[in-house]
């Protein structure tokens, strides 16, 4: 496994054409939106488009690598959305297959966000997430927010109640915050403790 990452991600014809797949994604998530854009005050927009904005945030990430730098802010705040949003997605989907819809539509978008949320586990395995504290609080408390605008304020991606019950789409979404926020915090923490303990070292040498 480690040998076929190590080819992929040394390759920079692979990281561009991951680049183009995410710009066409970002480009198509933002128009299936387009009915829910025109029912939603323009004010709120930012925060209609939940996948699209996440895949856009790892576009942003690709283009970092190509140019040999990195952010950890943008990716903790792509790889989070993209594993969050993504495994909802494939969830959902699920659900509804399992409720007798099998429409082509639908095994497409499940195999779109299914590549999200993959893409974001392959990139943070390879290369880690040097997150600082304050970045894991802030994009946790981001997309937490965002938990509170789709399922209270009522701006969640349209979905089929006949088919799945709207507190189980809720309980997933908040789920997958809860569990993500546990381990960036814990991912913070850890590096914090390391760079303590590296201090410590080199002040006893």
């Amino acid at each position: 496994m480690q040998k076929i990452l190590d080819i992929l991600f040394t390759n920079r014809y692979f990281i561009y054409a991951l680049l183009v797949i995410n710009f066409f994604g970002t480009i198509y998530g933002f128009w299936w939106y387009r009915n829910q854009f025109a029912a939603t005050p323009a004010y709120i927009w930012p925060f209609v488009p939940n996948s699209p904005l996440t895949v856009l945030y790892f576009f942003i990430v690709l283009v970092l690598f190509l140019q040999n730098k990195r952010s950890s802010f943008w990716e903790g705040l792509a790889y989070f959305g993209l594993i969050k949003h993504g495994m909802w997605t494939v969830a959902i989907i699920t659900l509804y297959h399992l409720a007798g819809d099998r429409s082509p539509d639908n095994i497409l978008l499940w195999t779109g966000h299914f590549g999200m949320a993959l893409q974001a586990v392959l990139f943070w395995v390879y290369y880690g997430l040097p997150l600082r504290f304050s970045h894991a609080v802030g994009i946790s408390g981001w997309y937490l927010f965002n938990d509170y605008l789709d399922y209270v304020v009522g701006i969640h991606p349209y979905v089929n109640t006949t088919l799945v019950d709207i507190a189980v789409v809720r309980n997933l979404a908040v789920s997958y915050s809860i569990v993500l926020t546990i381990i960036f915090l814990f991912t913070a923490w850890r590096r914090h403790n390391r760079k303590e303990t590296l201090t410590v070292e080199r002040g006893n040498t």
